[in-house]
């Protein structure tokens, strides 16, 4: 299953990873409709491998997940992503400049089921693949215009 999303964002290129990658806010309060982020081992974000215990809710119930930071590149690339026994899924943030005060922002989502569990659990989200487009473009759109407005309160 794989979902993508893009934007402009009206802020640097620069500012808009470093505010992507607040991992510390992220474990304080969330990211869009995910739960705060728990810690999981002793390695912390920005290290790659740091790991954390996060919820959404899904068709009404709250569902519990892993992510893994996998990859980070400033000032362009963020990979988060889960393995386990039933699905590989990797999410790619990407930040590319596209003016002094712009940013293309780019989401992908690239899940894989890995078991019999982790088919039925991506055929449950495929059914519901348009509610989920559309929360994500909520979110995103959200995050873009906080990005803006953080930005001009600092200029």
């Amino acid at each position: 299953m794989e979902l993508s999303y893009s934007n402009n964002i009206n802020v640097p290129q620069d500012f808009a990873f470093e505010r992507a990658t607040d991992f510390e806010r992220f474990e304080k309060d969330g990211f869009g409709n995910l739960a705060p982020f728990e810690p999981r081992n002793d390695i912390r974000a920005p290290e790659l491998g740091a790991r954390w215990r996060t919820a959404a809710e899904f068709q009404g119930r709250p569902r519990r997940f892993s992510l893994e930071l996998l990859a980070l590149e400033a000032p362009g690339t963020m990979v988060l992503g889960n393995k386990s026994e039933k699905y590989d899924v990797e999410a790619r943030f990407a930040f590319a400049r596209s003016g002094d005060t712009e940013t293309e922002f780019t989401f992908s989502l690239n899940a894989k089921a890995q078991s019999i569990t982790g088919k039925l659990i991506l055929q449950t989200i495929q059914l519901a693949r348009a509610r989920i487009v559309k929360s994500m473009q909520q979110d995103f759109d959200a995050m873009g215009e906080r990005m803006e407005a953080a930005y001009q309160a600092n200029s």
